[in-house]
């Protein structure tokens, strides 16, 4: 048998309640998302709320400052660096046509 969990919780001050994990996770949710409450008679349905306007939770995120891109960029050419350096060193061959005289 496949039983749901079931979470009883206390009604704080205000009647704020707090969302376990569990039920958090199940919904999609996280702090700042929105969701939905439908009461049908003594029941009430949560959902998580689709927000309309598809940015809204993008202009949300923390976007990384100038430092923080430098690094980035640092650490890139540093890797970038170390690839050259690696496949400068791979032994080529060298084909016929990579030869200047070839194409006369």
């Amino acid at each position: 048998m496949n039983e749901k969990p079931v979470h009883v919780m206390e009604v704080g001050e205000g009647g704020r309640i707090h969302l376990p994990k569990e039920v958090m996770k199940a919904l999609g949710v996280g702090p700042g998302n929105q969701i939905k409450l439908e009461v049908r008679g003594d029941l009430v349905s949560l959902s998580r709320h689709q927000v309309k306007d598809p940015f809204a939770e993008a202009a949300k995120k923390k976007t990384p400052g100038l430092k923080e891109l430098m690094e980035q960029q640092e650490a890139r050419k540093q890797e970038v660096s170390r690839e050259f350096e690696k496949r400068i060193q791979e032994k080529h061959e060298v084909r016929p046509e990579d030869r200047e005289d070839f194409w006369r």
